[in-house]
């Protein structure tokens, strides 16, 4: 009998770490007023019904469907200004605070995400590679089409649009003879190379925003989500003040804005099921 009973102890002790584990982010979540957890949605591609979807394309019936999710919900869309305000003690955040974003720059991000966006009034960030603005057929590739300025201007002048750098010409995702793994030093390099090599691409990436755009950049997402202590440190001189991976979580928000997470939308699974 006390075997058994040490057993039952043993086993329910068990069930309870599992809970905790489990549930504490959505504890943290629930929190009245902290905000230290908020989801940061990430999305790519925004297709067509019938065309191929997976885990970077969902189609714009879909992206409708979790704009309608969200509203039904309470969430409110929010700006990564705002965020940063509120880190600064310069501003508040509504009740259930989320933010859309999109990776890359892609032409059926202005055709289909845009218009749903600006008919329910939601904010969103794209996340521009600076070299790619206006290319089709990307390596000969006709899923890689990207809009241009002018389209990226005008989703700006909207109010809803953050347009913030991934990259000016770092976003490829092995190394070769002419170009290292997103921004992670090469084999062989030199570390001052390195630390020379990946400022100069983010000098370059936030100028070219603001010379097309008049639009100042402070948010930086990792081209695949990669980053080590020397990209944060060259980001932060930069006057960079957020900065994203795609590490599939939550965002905790409670010590910086530095490495968060973000929320990978896919074609496999409802947006409620995405957000606890």
């Amino acid at each position: 009998m006390k075997g058994d009973l040490k057993i039952k102890k043993v086993f329910l002790s068990i069930i309870i770490l599992v809970a905790c584990v489990v549930l504490a982010p959505k504890i943290a979540i629930s929190q009245t007023g902290n905000n230290r957890y908020i989801p940061i949605l990430m999305y790519h591609h925004i297709v067509e019904e019938g065309e191929k979807t997976d885990k970077i394309r969902v189609t714009k019936e879909r992206f409708k469907e979790d704009t309608e999710y969200l509203k039904k919900e309470g969430y409110t869309t929010i700006s990564f200004k705002e965020l940063i305000k509120y880190k600064e003690g310069k501003g508040k955040l509504p009740k259930k605070p989320i933010i859309i974003t999109f990776d890359d720059g892609y032409k059926d991000n202005y055709e289909y995400a845009y218009p749903i966006l600006k008919e329910n009034n939601m904010k969103a960030a794209i996340f521009v590679i600076g070299s790619r603005i206006g290319k089709t057929n990307f390596n000969n590739d006709p899923k890689y089409n990207y809009f241009s300025w002018d389209e990226a201007k005008e989703m700006y002048n909207s109010g809803l649009i953050e347009i913030q750098p991934h990259s000016y010409n770092l976003h490829y995702y092995k190394e070769s003879k002419s170009h290292g793994n997103g921004v992670l030093k090469r084999k062989g390099e030199d570390k001052s190379a390195y630390y020379a090599r990946v400022k100069k691409d983010g000098i370059q990436a936030i100028q070219i925003i603001k010379d097309k755009l008049g639009s100042e950049s402070y948010v930086y997402a990792y081209p695949y989500g990669k980053y080590n202590r020397a990209t944060e440190k060259i980001l932060k001189e930069l006057n960079i003040k957020v900065t994203l991976t795609t590490r599939n979580r939550y965002a905790n928000i409670s010590k910086d804005l530095y490495g968060l997470k973000r929320i990978n939308v896919t074609s496999y699974k409802k947006l409620e099921d995405l957000l606890y």
